[in-house]
């Protein structure tokens, strides 16, 4: 009987031989001395990519385009980018990226670890060409890189259906691009991004506050004020805050049906609005950056905070500091004064004591007397405080530019006219002051406390001195006080805006009625040269 010959069945190779088999083939080419990485071409790159999506055999051409990115050539390095990101999407779509699960088998489980390993490395690799000295090349990585956190949110949920965010690569992103050498990328991404999308705008606060904080301890000094430059770039630059819920409404991601999200709540953008802003101030900040917080904080920070309380440390210290920055911090101050209880005591005491020499010549003075303008604007003031700072303001006038007299002419004019108790300044005479005060002004300059100054005794002898100032503009204005107080308060808006240049500019294109009488014909020399008809600018000298 003719033995039975048993076919032997062909084995099927595993996932893990399709990508490490034993022949010819390792993992990575570079770890082989006889395996080379193919010359990059641009169709060599599509070629690649074609390949990966036909089978799992070739799935160790990532190593391959991984390597491309690498390449001095531009054009190389951006097309292996985007073939690779084309490939590890379709990766993340199909569910090949997900971790493995428990029950996987272990060929398969190999696979996927080896593929995420892979993919880790494109992600580190473009986090690194974000630093790229080509503004195409980084452009490109952080384009990629934002997609690539659309693609794992969408894919890598946890659970099916589950609203999901790619926080940690997020993440990552905004460290590079905060502790980058200029902020040009980082602004970049703000405008195109973080302006447009509800929450990629909540992500980028809520990450910025958390990387502030760490910042305080695991960098430099020099680090820091790299990092503080850029964070504050990219908070200035965030634009068109929502004010209501309904005005949240685009999303990077998308979002579940009937899902309540942080990002969908106004109050929760507000919080993480905050937490950026206070991380910030922690940090240290320049003289300029400090100064300049100050002055937006009033209409770009507090209202846009879900407890601008929490700004009242900061301000009050602020304002004891003295000098613009008291000056800077008054707007803010006071905006949580009215709108939000502040309870600031000797607020007008700390007021007075602003009002200086300096107050006079500060880039900030028609910011600051705007203000003042606000504070004394209630007619329950007492006398004596209002008669206060109108001694001290006309004081100050005296030594004070002509651009800023005539600021101070007109704001105390309105003060006279506000409080009627005030008028006595004006009607108390010299002789008056001499027989009860023996002559000295009883006005005590030096006082700190605007309730003590006894202002309301002394007169505004000062205002007198001001109508025979060197300057005709300031000279006229000041004689308002000598009329009878029949206009109606001043504009102030009118005289905030006057510098030496607009008060020449002013006299320069004065219509002038009567010209004044000149001499036309120019001397033609010094002395007399004996030259009949030439005329010397010194007759009578001749140095023949």
């Amino acid at each position: 009987m003719p033995s039975v010959v048993v076919g032997r069945t062909k084995r099927q190779r595993t996932a893990t031989e399709y990508i490490m088999p034993k022949k010819k083939r390792t993992t990575d080419p570079r770890s082989s001395k006889d395996s080379q990485t193919p010359e990059p071409t641009p169709k060599s790159i599509i070629d690649l990519e074609q390949q990966i999506s036909s089978s799992t055999e070739y799935y160790n051409n990532l190593v391959y385009l991984i390597e491309y990115l690498n390449s001095s050539d531009s054009q190389i390095a951006l097309l292996a980018a985007t073939s690779l990101f084309r490939s590890f999407a379709r990766m993340l779509a199909a569910g090949l990226l997900n971790k493995p699960k428990s029950n996987a088998a272990l060929a398969q489980e190999t696979v996927t670890l080896w593929l995420r390993d892979r993919y880790k490395d494109f992600k580190s690799k473009l986090i690194f060409l974000l630093n790229d000295e080509n503004a195409e090349s980084a452009l490109t990585s952080l384009t990629i890189l934002v997609r690539l956190v659309k693609e794992e949110s969408s894919h890598l949920a946890p659970t099916i259906g589950e609203y999901y965010f790619a926080k940690a690569l997020f993440r990552r992103i905004l460290s590079a691009l905060l502790n980058q050498s200029d902020d040009e990328l980082l602004l970049e991404f703000v405008e195109t991004y973080v302006n447009k999308y509800d929450d990629l705008r909540y992500y980028f606060l809520h990450f910025s506050s958390l990387l502030a904080n760490d910042a305080q301890t695991n960098l430099s000094d020099a680090q820091k004020a790299t990092f503080t430059t850029n964070l504050l770039s990219a908070l200035y630059a965030i634009d068109d805050f929502p004010t209501e819920d309904v005005h949240l409404n685009e999303f990077w991601v998308e979002l579940p049906k009937k899902s309540k999200q942080p990002v969908t709540k106004l109050s929760a953008q507000k919080a993480a609005f905050q937490d950026s802003w206070l991380a910030v101030l922690r940090l240290p900040l320049t003289v300029d950056q400090y100064k300049y917080i100050l002055q937006i904080m009033h209409n770009k920070i507090v209202p846009y905070m879900s407890k601008p309380q929490t700004l009242m440390d900061f301000l009050t210290d602020s304002y004891d500091a003295g000098g613009s920055t008291s000056l800077l911090a008054l707007n803010a101050l006071f905006s949580l004064m009215q709108k939000y209880n502040l309870d600031y005591p000797n607020f007008y005491t700390k007021l007075y004591a602003l009002l200086d020499r300096n107050v006079m010549h500060v880039i900030y003075r028609s910011r600051f007397f705007r203000l003042l303008d606000l504070f004394l604007s209630s007619t329950h003031l007492p006398a004596l405080l209002v008669a206060s700072f109108i001694k001290r303001l006309s004081r100050l006038a005296i030594s004070a530019p002509p651009s800023a007299i005539v600021i101070v002419i007109p704001f105390i004019y309105n003060l006279l006219k506000r409080h009627n108790s005030c008028n006595v300044l004006l009607q108390r005479t010299d002789e008056e002051i001499a027989e009860e005060f023996d002559r000295n002004d009883p006005f005590v300059a030096n006082e700190s406390d605007p309730m003590k100054s006894r202002a309301l005794d002394s007169s505004l002898w000062e205002l007198a001195t001001l109508q025979s100032h060197y300057h005709p503009n300031v000279a006229t204005l000041a004689k308002i006080m000598s009329e009878p107080f029949h206009k109606p308060a001043y504009n102030i808006e009118d005289f905030m805006d006057h510098s030496y240049n607009t008060m020449l500019d002013a006299e320069f294109t004065k219509n002038i009625r009567n010209p004044p009488a000149v001499e036309f014909d120019l001397p033609k020399t010094l002395f007399e040269s004996g030259n009949v008809g030439e005329q010397a600018y010194l007759e009578g000298w001749d140095l023949r």
